[in-house]
């Protein structure tokens, strides 16, 4: 029977150098995160030949801008014959070091290109009667990328000022104000709704007192992330009439804390969706958690996961980051941080 065992394949410009690496690799960290911030791939790798910080780094087509993915496969992980397959994605290279003796080489890479215009462009432009998705998408296309959105609310805009931002800072702002998230990579722009991605199925359970925790950590926050409910009203200054919403999720406290909200709405419907937006914003890190875990292709951020045996902190969380960490010397672990799944909105 084929021994359990954890392989990297990599692609470098599209070049297959998997031998290459897993000959030179002294370690590979994969860092994933869910929203805002990007992704990004570490590699430092044994050089006693001068391969990557000659031939490689020389070539006109390699070096800083070269693109690499990456994919962790965990061989005949449950003895069944299967392997647990985890594709990193693909990566811009932005940062090439080289130390010794012995001679070594650290590759940097991350999901957003560093020099995209998307990123470092900024620009003045008034955005007339559109949805948040036909700004995204027009953005992406611009820039040479697909996007995926993939939430149920799409905020339609009167006029929104695009003030000396890059395309990334402004498309952050709007999502970030429509409760809506964003996550950018080298090839696609995806907005999405968090409170979704909760919903889901738990990929696993994490125990307490089993094996493959070897560490573990929870905190929880009643400042500024504990209200029980949410008041929008909002005045217009030309009808002079006020629309106002209250949204208190099932379960809450009634007697806590009220969030109070002064926003442009156009009806009621939308004083409520804003209401349960604003409050899941402020409520979603009341409860955080970490652990490290054994190697787990499956732990990925977005997936939700139940936490079992911690007490007062039991219950169902969502993967905020996921770094995954393999070398010679550890071999391979996976590091998440968590915030717990909000209940009833």
């Amino acid at each position: 029977m084929n021994a359990r065992r954890t392989e990297i394949k990599l692609i470098l410009d599209g070049t297959d150098v998997t031998a290459d690496i897993n000959r030179d690799l002294l370690s590979m960290t994969y860092t994933d995160n869910e929203e805002d911030k990007a992704d990004d791939l570490q590699l430092s790798l044994a050089d006693r030949e001068w391969i990557w910080l000659g031939n490689w780094l020389n070539n006109a087509t390699a070096g800083k801008s070269a693109e690499v993915s990456a994919v962790i496969i965990q061989k005949n992980w449950e003895s069944t014959g299967k392997d647990r397959v985890l594709d990193c994605g693909t990566f811009e290279v932005d940062t090439v070091e080289g130390s010794g003796p012995p001679a070594k080489v650290n590759i940097k890479a991350g999901s957003i290109p560093y020099k995209t215009a998307a990123r470092t462009q900024k620009k003045t432009k008034a955005w007339e009667k559109i949805k948040l998705s036909a700004i995204a998408n027009e953005i992406a296309g611009k820039n040479g990328l697909a996007c995926m959105f993939e939430s149920s609310t799409d905020p339609f805009y009167d006029r929104k000022e695009q003030m000396q931002e890059s395309d990334i800072i402004f498309l952050q702002r709007l999502c970030k104000n429509a409760g809506i998230s964003l996550k950018v990579t080298v090839k696609m722009i995806v907005l999405f709704d968090a409170a979704d991605y909760e919903q889901k199925g738990a990929v696993m359970v994490i125990q307490e007192g089993a094996a493959n925790v070897s560490r573990w950590s929870f905190s929880t926050s009643l400042h500024d992330a504990a209200f029980s409910s949410c008041h929008v009203s909002y005045t217009d200054p030309k009808q002079k009439t006020t629309i106002e919403y209250t949204y208190t999720p099932r379960g809450a406290d009634k007697s806590g804390q009220v969030l109070e909200v002064n926003e442009k709405v156009s009806t009621r419907e939308e004083a409520r969706q804003l209401a349960m937006k604003r409050l899941r914003q402020k409520n979603k890190s009341e409860y955080k958690a970490s652990f490290s875990l054994s190697g787990d292709p499956r732990l990925v951020a977005g997936v939700t996961v139940e936490v079992s045996g911690y007490g007062a902190f039991d219950g169902k969380y969502i993967i905020e980051t996921a770094t995954h960490s393999i070398s010679k010397s550890g071999g391979y672990k996976t590091d998440i941080t968590l915030r717990r799944v909000l209940e009833g909105y």
